[in-house]
Protein backbone atom coordinates (compact mmCIF):
# COMPACT_ATOMS: atom_id res chain seq x y z
CA UNK A 1 0.00 0.00 0.00
CA UNK A 2 1.46 3.35 -1.04
CA UNK A 3 2.03 5.94 1.67
CA UNK A 4 2.89 8.90 -0.52
CA UNK A 5 2.89 12.34 1.14
CA UNK A 6 1.95 11.10 4.60
CA UNK A 7 5.04 9.25 5.79
CA UNK A 8 8.33 10.53 4.33
CA UNK A 9 8.17 13.95 6.00
CA UNK A 10 6.02 16.96 6.84
CA UNK A 11 3.35 18.06 6.37
CA UNK A 12 1.80 15.07 8.09
CA UNK A 13 -1.81 14.89 6.94
CA UNK A 14 -3.84 12.89 9.41
CA UNK A 15 -7.18 12.60 7.57
CA UNK A 16 -9.25 13.30 10.69
CA UNK A 17 -7.53 10.51 12.58
CA UNK A 18 -4.00 9.62 13.63
CA UNK A 19 -2.85 6.10 12.78
CA UNK A 20 -0.11 4.23 14.54
CA UNK A 21 1.86 4.08 11.27
CA UNK A 22 1.73 7.87 11.04
CA UNK A 23 2.69 8.24 14.69
CA UNK A 24 5.76 6.05 14.24
CA UNK A 25 6.77 8.00 11.11
CA UNK A 26 6.23 11.30 12.89
CA UNK A 27 8.27 10.16 15.91
CA UNK A 28 11.08 9.16 13.56
CA UNK A 29 10.95 12.59 11.90
CA UNK A 30 10.97 14.40 15.26
CA UNK A 31 13.74 12.26 16.76
CA UNK A 32 15.95 12.93 13.74
CA UNK A 33 15.67 16.69 14.39
CA UNK A 34 15.34 17.07 18.16
CA UNK A 35 19.05 17.72 18.59
CA UNK A 36 18.85 20.71 16.25
CA UNK A 37 15.94 22.51 17.94
CA UNK A 38 18.20 24.62 20.16
CA UNK A 39 20.35 25.63 17.19
CA UNK A 40 17.22 26.50 15.21
CA UNK A 41 16.04 28.68 18.09
CA UNK A 42 19.42 30.46 18.18
CA UNK A 43 19.35 30.98 14.41
CA UNK A 44 15.99 32.75 14.52
CA UNK A 45 17.05 34.84 17.53
CA UNK A 46 20.15 35.98 15.63
CA UNK A 47 18.08 36.74 12.53
CA UNK A 48 15.58 38.79 14.58
CA UNK A 49 18.41 40.77 16.21
CA UNK A 50 20.02 41.48 12.83
CA UNK A 51 16.75 42.72 11.36
CA UNK A 52 16.06 44.76 14.50
CA UNK A 53 19.30 46.65 13.91
CA UNK A 54 18.46 47.14 10.24
CA UNK A 55 14.99 48.39 11.17
CA UNK A 56 16.49 50.84 13.65
CA UNK A 57 18.83 52.31 11.05
CA UNK A 58 16.02 52.52 8.52
CA UNK A 59 13.70 54.33 10.93
CA UNK A 60 16.50 56.66 12.00
CA UNK A 61 17.21 57.55 8.37
CA UNK A 62 13.59 58.28 7.48
CA UNK A 63 12.98 60.33 10.62
CA UNK A 64 16.17 62.45 10.44
CA UNK A 65 18.35 62.50 7.31
CA UNK A 66 15.70 61.88 4.66
CA UNK A 67 14.58 65.15 3.04
CA UNK A 68 10.95 64.03 3.53
CA UNK A 69 11.08 63.13 7.19
CA UNK A 70 8.66 60.47 8.39
CA UNK A 71 7.43 59.55 11.81
CA UNK A 72 6.87 55.78 11.70
CA UNK A 73 3.62 55.49 13.63
CA UNK A 74 2.46 52.41 11.66
CA UNK A 75 -1.09 53.73 11.68
CA UNK A 76 -2.85 54.18 8.36
CA UNK A 77 -5.72 56.44 9.40
CA UNK A 78 -6.25 57.55 5.80
CA UNK A 79 -7.21 54.00 4.94
CA UNK A 80 -9.99 53.82 7.50
CA UNK A 81 -13.61 54.16 6.42
CA UNK A 82 -15.48 57.33 7.34
CA UNK A 83 -18.73 57.47 9.35
CA UNK A 84 -20.72 56.53 6.24
CA UNK A 85 -18.37 53.72 5.27
CA UNK A 86 -16.44 53.52 2.03
CA UNK A 87 -18.01 54.98 -1.11
CA UNK A 88 -16.91 55.11 -4.73
CA UNK A 89 -16.09 58.22 -6.70
CA UNK A 90 -18.91 59.11 -9.16
CA UNK A 91 -16.96 59.05 -12.44
CA UNK A 92 -18.14 61.43 -15.18
CA UNK A 93 -16.62 62.62 -18.43
CA UNK A 94 -13.13 62.96 -16.98
CA UNK A 95 -11.19 60.71 -19.36
CA UNK A 96 -8.80 63.31 -20.77
CA UNK A 97 -7.83 64.86 -17.42
CA UNK A 98 -7.32 61.35 -16.10
CA UNK A 99 -4.98 60.48 -19.00
CA UNK A 100 -3.01 63.68 -18.54
CA UNK A 101 -2.77 63.19 -14.79
CA UNK A 102 -1.76 59.55 -15.38
CA UNK A 103 1.22 60.71 -17.46
CA UNK A 104 2.28 63.11 -14.73
CA UNK A 105 1.94 60.52 -12.00
CA UNK A 106 3.79 57.88 -14.02
CA UNK A 107 6.75 60.21 -14.49
CA UNK A 108 6.79 61.26 -10.86
CA UNK A 109 5.79 57.88 -9.40
CA UNK A 110 9.11 57.18 -7.64
CA UNK A 111 8.96 60.57 -5.95
CA UNK A 112 5.27 60.35 -5.07
CA UNK A 113 5.67 56.90 -3.57
CA UNK A 114 8.77 57.50 -1.49
CA UNK A 115 6.84 57.90 1.73
CA UNK A 116 4.71 54.83 1.08
CA UNK A 117 7.74 52.73 0.23
CA UNK A 118 9.53 53.90 3.34
CA UNK A 119 6.58 53.01 5.53
CA UNK A 120 6.19 49.68 3.72
CA UNK A 121 9.80 48.63 4.34
CA UNK A 122 9.66 49.65 8.00
CA UNK A 123 6.41 47.72 8.46
CA UNK A 124 7.81 44.76 6.50
CA UNK A 125 10.87 44.56 8.73
CA UNK A 126 8.70 44.73 11.83
CA UNK A 127 6.69 41.80 10.48
CA UNK A 128 9.81 39.76 9.69
CA UNK A 129 11.20 40.43 13.16
CA UNK A 130 7.98 39.23 14.78
CA UNK A 131 7.98 36.12 12.61
CA UNK A 132 11.61 35.28 13.43
CA UNK A 133 10.92 35.75 17.14
CA UNK A 134 7.86 33.48 16.88
CA UNK A 135 9.91 30.81 15.10
CA UNK A 136 12.52 30.98 17.84
CA UNK A 137 9.79 30.58 20.46
CA UNK A 138 8.29 27.60 18.60
CA UNK A 139 11.71 25.88 18.55
CA UNK A 140 12.13 26.55 22.28
CA UNK A 141 8.68 25.17 23.05
CA UNK A 142 9.36 22.08 20.93
CA UNK A 143 12.65 21.44 22.73
CA UNK A 144 10.90 21.51 26.09
CA UNK A 145 7.69 19.67 25.26
CA UNK A 146 7.75 17.52 22.12
CA UNK A 147 8.93 14.33 23.89
CA UNK A 148 6.16 14.68 26.47
CA UNK A 149 3.54 15.32 23.79
CA UNK A 150 4.55 12.18 21.90
CA UNK A 151 4.43 10.24 25.16
CA UNK A 152 0.93 11.58 25.82
CA UNK A 153 -0.20 10.36 22.39
CA UNK A 154 1.25 6.92 23.16
CA UNK A 155 -0.89 6.72 26.28
CA UNK A 156 -4.04 7.75 24.44
CA UNK A 157 -3.86 4.94 21.85
CA UNK A 158 -4.95 2.39 24.43
CA UNK A 159 -7.96 4.37 25.67
CA UNK A 160 -11.32 3.37 24.16
CA UNK A 161 -12.64 6.95 24.07
CA UNK A 162 -9.98 7.83 21.45
CA UNK A 163 -10.25 4.73 19.26
CA UNK A 164 -12.20 6.63 16.58
CA UNK A 165 -9.38 9.09 15.98
CA UNK A 166 -6.26 7.24 17.16
CA UNK A 167 -6.15 4.14 14.98
CA UNK A 168 -3.97 1.13 15.73
CA UNK A 169 -3.65 0.37 12.04
CA UNK A 170 -0.82 -2.11 12.59
CA UNK A 171 -3.25 -4.37 14.45
CA UNK A 172 -6.65 -2.97 13.38
CA UNK A 173 -7.00 -4.63 9.98
CA UNK A 174 -9.77 -5.87 7.68
CA UNK A 175 -9.15 -8.74 5.26
CA UNK A 176 -5.44 -8.45 5.99
CA UNK A 177 -5.13 -4.74 5.15
CA UNK A 178 -5.28 -1.53 7.16
CA UNK A 179 -8.77 -0.44 8.06
CA UNK A 180 -8.16 3.24 7.26
CA UNK A 181 -6.12 5.10 4.66
CA UNK A 182 -2.98 6.82 5.87
CA UNK A 183 -3.57 9.64 3.41
CA UNK A 184 -6.78 10.68 1.68
CA UNK A 185 -5.13 10.43 -1.75
CA UNK A 186 -4.45 6.73 -1.21
CA UNK A 187 -6.98 4.25 -2.71
CA UNK A 188 -9.91 3.38 -0.40
CA UNK A 189 -9.19 0.40 1.83
CA UNK A 190 -11.32 -2.79 1.61
CA UNK A 191 -13.00 -1.73 4.87
CA UNK A 192 -13.98 1.67 3.45
CA UNK A 193 -15.25 0.04 0.27
CA UNK A 194 -17.31 -2.38 2.33
CA UNK A 195 -18.85 0.43 4.38
CA UNK A 196 -19.57 2.51 1.26
CA UNK A 197 -21.33 -0.39 -0.49
CA UNK A 198 -23.64 -1.23 2.43
CA UNK A 199 -26.45 1.06 3.47
CA UNK A 200 -27.36 1.87 7.05
CA UNK A 201 -29.03 -0.98 8.91
CA UNK A 202 -32.77 -0.37 9.21
CA UNK A 203 -34.12 -0.19 12.75
CA UNK A 204 -37.52 -1.57 11.72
Amino acid sequence: MAHNYALPGPPFNFLGHFSNTQKLAFEKWVNARTGYFTDIQTFYQIRAEQMRRTAGLLEKFYSTENDQQLTPTFQKEAWQAGPQGHFGYPFRNDLLPAITMGKIKESLRPQLQRDDEGMFFMNHLRTLIERAEDDAQFASTATANVKQWLSDIDGMFSKPEYEAVLVQDTTDTYQGEQRFRTHQLNPPTPWEQFIASHGAVSSS
